[in-house]
C-alpha cells in the first residue's frame, strides 16, 4: 500500500510552506507500509532555531 492521494497533497502543501520559510533539503518518506499512524514523514532542514520555528509555523 502506498500513501493516499490526500496524504501526498498535504505533503506537497507542507513542503511548499516549508520552502516559503527558507526550509532546505526537503525530503518526504512514504512510511505507509511500515506505520499505521501516518503515511508520510516530511523532513526539512533549517539554518537555526528561529528559522525552524518559522518553518513549523508556516506548515501549521
Amino acid at each position: 500500500m502506498t500513501a493516499t492521494d490526500r496524504a501526498l497533497d498535504l505533503t506537497r502543501s507542507a513542503a511548499a510552506a516549508a520552502a516559503d520559510k527558507l526550509g532546505t533539503d526537503l525530503i518526504a518518506y512514504d512510511v505507509s507500509e511500515q506505520l499505521a499512524i501516518t503515511d508520510v514523514f516530511l523532513v526539512v532542514t533549517a539554518a537555526n532555531e528561529r528559522q525552524v520555528g518559522a518553518v513549523v509555523d508556516g506548515i501549521e
